[in-house]
């Protein structure tokens, strides 16, 4: 008995050992901790933390979300989460698999989390140059694409609108323009897809067959749906994007939904826009009695007395007006842990403030993201879809001597009525409109011209995304997106037989409509984690497939029986127009395999590495693909031993890159030899005339990528706690292989074709400040500042001495150019004779350059005689927040730039009135001759440096809402002022101005669309 008891108690001391050994097995073994990582102030996640396991290399870092996954190995593991500008937290596992940390700033860091490309980065972990604005911050007044909100924001980021017409076209330059043929425009990315920003509206017929000013084509975006905009620069931070990162990338980020509640939002303003100058021209009273002053002196003959009319008319009063924009908004947002979702629907209507102009948009926006098995898995979605209607108005900026609206208001004898019952010789007025029917004259009544000709666009796009992301591993994560961006756009117009735009038709009608759209897939591995708690290391991996194609179709009908049917009845035309009528469909193909490693060592040594490896269809066989490097290295100087103790001293890192990238941004087929029908040459078969195919281009199998080295170095600072942040930065940019349209050896089929030849140069210093400069209790005072300074140079044109570009547009120009491309000289050199004075006979008196003797202006007359670029740019912001109110600032300006005044060189001349037309009133001033005609030359090249006033925004919100609290959980009413003050020397309507005129040109301002002062009033309501 004694010895089964001793038996027993030995198997049951066995069993409890074992037990306990496995319990400990149980409990020690590994296992998986998931979680997230959030500001504990304002509850946003916060990527890239550092969260490594006490006393082991075992590490990771937090996705964009926040979110994170790391092995444990048992319950006893501390976890240590560290972020810069945050206190350290360490949490001990125990039985925990799901942990969720809040951590507490230490000090502000200002935009702590930047977009970059494919995925985020921490600011001080970023090397290359990159420029991030907040869009909430700067999104007030009449905003109607996102280019608007970019405006004098980011040091080194130029855009010129090319004229006040609401959706024109601009310019948008990015540390100079680097091509002279190609495109010079940045990237844009929206919500990490890449967006094809061509043109999405179809040409039309201008008057005297000049092409229309371009549109802009992010106009059909919604700027309320945009959370933040971010500018990368150099090669260092454009590399990843590869040949479509040469000129820049700018990153757009729209408004996502948060957990929690629905909750609803409103924002809407109505605002008034009139022109902000006009042009001094001639009142009734005034021409009037210079004829009379001209006929006394024997200069006009007594008929000029009889062609004057009794009105007074200010035809630039009659054609602008002061035009209403109504805009509302509305958005849903909220959702679970798991799912979340931001919907929005916006009304856009604007009206021009020229008369028969304007756009119209509705625009509708959804986001959403979903977690799935433990937030392992991430779905994503962005879509978004516009329809914007355009009323165009009928003018052209290098229109011929007939013009367009402005020309004929320029011109347009001001004794003349707008109405009328009959004309001068006696015909009815058509319509009630008086037209100058005495064949002594082309003017036009530009009222008339405005009201009848019909030109309007429908213009539908949608683009957008789905995207999923899978954590395979701890630190590991795949992610595949598929984006689409698709348009389609119709053109309507019409110039009727009562207007004489459309009487030497007997009525015209065109129809055009334009389809474009772009694929991408893009598909990537993104490896992250932190080894002996000092090295982190992030290695990306990924594939890219882009597709874009065009489809474009036009007709054209003239004769028709009555203008009542417009463009609607093409089949009552008496005529179909062949060169009117078109059909077209191109493809291009964009291929890339890319990689990227950053690597920081204690967050003290930073080094970034990215190839790219692109292969587009638009070059020649064995020329496709391009391989574009980049490095880049900076240094926190303020992580160093020897700097502690400069407690004023917050952040202090230095930044050095290289890298290429190329340019592809040339037309479809260059490289092969293409033909297209030619209605000149036409064959007949069987009594039937056939229309025959000629070449089109001149065939360059050799074409290959446009490269471009960049160098940059800067300091990026922090001061007292962030209070005071900003940049200081130089860098160089290197041209080669220009793709350059040169002209071909004739004779030839064509007169041009596309090389790589030629260099441009580069060379800037960029500067920018944003500083807390009031943190007072009821008081905040931020400010920011940009400054930077651009030396474009063209080096060599591939062995041309130079190319003359420039059109000069107006009576008596043609064959007259006002800029050269010259190497040496930066892109928008103006070239001209110089002008001395006026003789004795009011003759103008130019410099004899060469030293002929002639008094004529010879081809070496001419010489260098302004520069488009300015020496430098500049913005300043600031905004107070006083109590419940709320004060924005925004002033920019540029300085050294010079502008080509081509209206005045045409309108300022008091030969007008030999042709019964009107001129500018400083002519009367001007000792000219009045049969003087306008020359081109230094005298027409004014200094174009201005300071603008762009925005005023005065706002109040509504904290004690008493008994509304139940519903609203804000209110914010604003009045806001656009475009207040231009202080400038320039004498016309707006020295920032770029009239399309040929090759590489800027600065010309001819018969431009007046910019225009707004004034809003605005309110937003949160529910």
């Amino acid at each position: 008995m004694g010895t089964m008891r001793t038996l027993l108690s030995r198997m049951l001391g066995l069993s409890l050992l074992l037990a306990c050994w496995n319990v400990s097995v149980v409990i020690a073994q590994p296992r998986t901790v998931t979680g997230t990582v959030s500001d504990a102030t304002t509850g946003e996640p916060l990527p890239g933390v550092n969260i490594v396991v006490l006393g082991t290399m075992t590490g990771t870092t937090t996705d964009v979300e926040g979110r994170y996954q790391i092995e444990v190995p048992g319950p006893e593991a501390v976890l240590v989460f560290s972020f810069v500008g945050y206190e350290q937290v360490q949490e001990v596992v125990g039985d925990r698999t799901v942990i969720n940390v809040r951590m507490q700033p230490t000090v502000e860091v200002l935009e702590e989390i930047v977009v970059v490309g494919y995925g985020v980065q921490r600011r001080e972990d970023v090397t290359g140059s990159v420029a991030t604005i907040d869009a909430t911050e700067i999104n007030q007044g009449v905003y109607t694409s996102p280019d608007q909100l970019l405006q004098g924001q980011v040091a080194g980021l130029t855009i010129i609108s090319n004229n006040g017409e609401p959706g024109a076209g601009l310019n948008i330059r990015l540390r100079g323009g680097t091509s002279i043929s190609a495109s010079n425009d940045p990237l844009i990315v929206i919500d990490g897809v890449p967006i094809d920003n061509v043109r999405l509206m179809p040409e039309g017929a201008g008057i005297d067959g000049a092409p229309p000013p371009p549109r802009n084509p992010l106009s059909l975006i919604n700027p309320n749906d945009i959370e933040s905009i971010t500018v990368l620069k150099d090669a260092a931070a454009t590399a990843i994007y590869g040949s479509r990162g040469a000129n820049g990338v700018i990153l757009i980020e729209t408004k996502k939904g948060r957990q929690g509640q629905l909750q609803v939002d409103y924002e809407g303003y109505i605002s008034a826009a009139s022109p902000y100058k006009k042009l001094e021209l001639l009142n009734g009273e005034e021409y009037r009695r210079f004829v009379q002053e001209q006929v006394q002196a024997g200069n006009l003959s007594q008929d000029a007395l009889n062609v004057l009319g009794d009105a007074n008319t200010d035809w630039e009063e009659a054609v602008t007006r002061t035009g209403i924009t109504h805009f509302h908004n509305l958005a849903f947002s909220g959702g679970t842990s798991q799912t979340r979702y931001r919907a929005s629907v916006s009304y856009l209507n604007q009206q021009g403030h020229v008369i028969s102009s304007g756009l119209e948009r509705l625009t509708g926006r959804l986001n959403a993201d979903h977690q799935a098995f433990d937030g392992r898995l991430r779905l994503q979605l962005n879509l978004t879809s516009s329809f914007q209607h355009d009323d165009l108005l009928p003018y052209n900026q290098t229109a011929g001597f007939e013009g367009g609206v402005f020309t004929n208001v320029y011109q347009m004898n001001p004794t003349y009525p707008i109405y009328a019952d009959q004309n001068l010789d006696g015909t009815p007025a058509l319509d009630g409109y008086f037209e100058i029917a005495d064949g002594r004259t082309s003017v036009r009544n530009p009222v008339a011209m405005a009201e009848q000709v019909l030109d309007f666009v429908k213009t539908t796009r949608s683009l957008g995304n789905i995207g999923a992301e899978l954590d395979l591993l701890p630190g590991l994560t795949a992610r595949v997106n598929f984006g689409a961006d698709r348009a389609q756009s119709s053109r309507r117009q019409y110039f009727p037989q009562q207007n004489p735009t459309g009487a030497q038709y007997e009525g015209r009608a065109l129809q055009r409509s334009r389809e474009h759209s772009s694929l991408t897939f893009q598909s990537y591995l993104t490896y992250r984690n932190t080894l002996a708690q000092a090295h982190n290391v992030e290695l990306l991996g990924g594939y890219e497939f882009n597709e874009y194609m065009t489809e474009e179709f036009g007709v054209e009908g003239q004769g028709f029986v009555t203008d009542v049917t417009t463009y609607n009845a093409m089949q009552s035309a008496s005529q179909l127009v062949k060169a009117g009528t078109f059909s077209y469909k191109e493809k291009s193909r964009l291929i890339s395999f890319f990689t990227r490693l950053n690597y920081n060592y204690q967050s003290r040594y930073y080094l970034t590495g990215v190839l790219r490896y692109d292969g587009s269809s638009r070059f020649g066989e064995g020329n496709k693909w391009g391989l574009f490097p980049a490095i880049s290295a900076a240094w926190r100087i303020s992580g160093e031993p020897f700097m502690q103790g400069l407690d004023w001293l917050t952040d202090l890192r230095l930044k050095v890159g290289y890298g290429i990238t190329g340019s592809q941004e040339i037309g479809n087929y260059l490289s092969l030899a293409q033909l297209g029908a030619n209605e000149s040459l036409q064959a007949v078969f069987d009594q039937q005339p056939y229309t025959g195919f000629a070449p089109v281009n001149y065939a360059n199998p050799d074409l290959k990528w446009e490269e471009t080295a960049t160098f940059n170095i800067g300091l990026d600072y922090s001061l007292l706690n962030g209070k005071f942040s900003g940049t200081i930065e130089y860098y160089e940019k290197n041209t080669s292989n220009l793709l350059l349209e040169i002209p071909v050896p004739q004779p030839a089929p064509v007169p041009t074709r596309i090389e790589n030849v030629g260099k441009t140069r580069n060379r800037g210093l960029e500067f920018s400040l944003d500083a807390l400069a009031v943190d007072r209790p009821g008081l905040n005072v931020l400010f920011g500042l940009v400054f930077s300074t651009n030396r474009n140079e063209v080096v060599s044109l591939g062995g041309r001495d130079q190319i003359i570009t420039g059109t000069v547009s107006g009576r008596g120009q043609s064959d007259t150019y006002a800029q050269i491309l010259l190497p040496g000289e930066p892109i928008g050199t103006f070239y001209g004779p110089v002008f001395l004075g006026v003789d004795a006979n009011g003759r103008q008196q130019f410099a004899d350059l060469d030293g002929d003797g002639q008094v004529e202006i010879t081809g070496d007359d001419r010489t260098i005689i302004g520069n488009a670029q300015p020496d430098f740019t500049y913005g300043f912001r600031t905004n107070i927040y006083w109590g419940n109110f709320d004060f924005y600032v925004f002033i920019r300006g540029e300085q050294g730039r010079d502008v080509f005044n081509n209206t005045a060189l045409v309108y300022q001349t008091k030969s007008a009135v030999l042709q019964n037309q009107n001129f500018l009133k400083a002519a009367l001033d001007d000792p000219d001759a009045l049969d003087e005609p306008a020359i081109y030359s230094s005298r027409w090249i004014e200094d174009g440096s201005f300071i603008r006033l762009d925005n005023v925004t005065v706002g109040y919100t509504f904290n004690n809402l008493g008994p509304w609290s139940r519903y609203l959980r804000r209110a914010r009413i604003y009045v806001s002022g656009q475009n207040l003050l231009v202080i400038t020397p320039y004498s016309g309507y707006d020295p920032e101005v770029n009239t399309n005129a040929g090759l590489a040109t800027l600065g010309i301002d001819y018969t431009n669309y007046p910019r225009a002062r707004t004034f809003t009033v605005g309110i937003s309501l949160g529910f």
